[in-house]
């Protein structure tokens, strides 16, 4: 259920931002997915939380975003007001 929603806001959000950003959904629950958080954890430099959104390696939320939080945190990054 929370993968969906996790993924349900990303398309949301990707949506409201074209073109600013990509983004991978990595499945906790699968094995290959589960690897892939060990292989990440490094440069999070701590346990990954599920649901979490990382971005060049940083933790910045440790929950599904709302689109009001994403906004702000995009703004911060590009310079724009949210």
């Amino acid at each position: 259920m929370l993968c969906n929603l996790a993924r349900d806001a990303m398309v949301e959000l990707e949506q409201e931002h074209p073109g600013l950003f990509t983004w991978t959904m990595v499945d906790a629950s699968t094995r290959d997915g589960v690897k892939r958080l060990q292989e990440l954890r490094p440069s999070a430099g701590r346990q990954i939380p599920v649901p979490g959104v990382l971005v060049n390696g940083e933790i910045v939320f440790d929950n599904i975003p709302d689109m009001e939080e994403f906004n702000e945190w995009m703004a911060t990054q590009t310079g724009a007001e949210a």
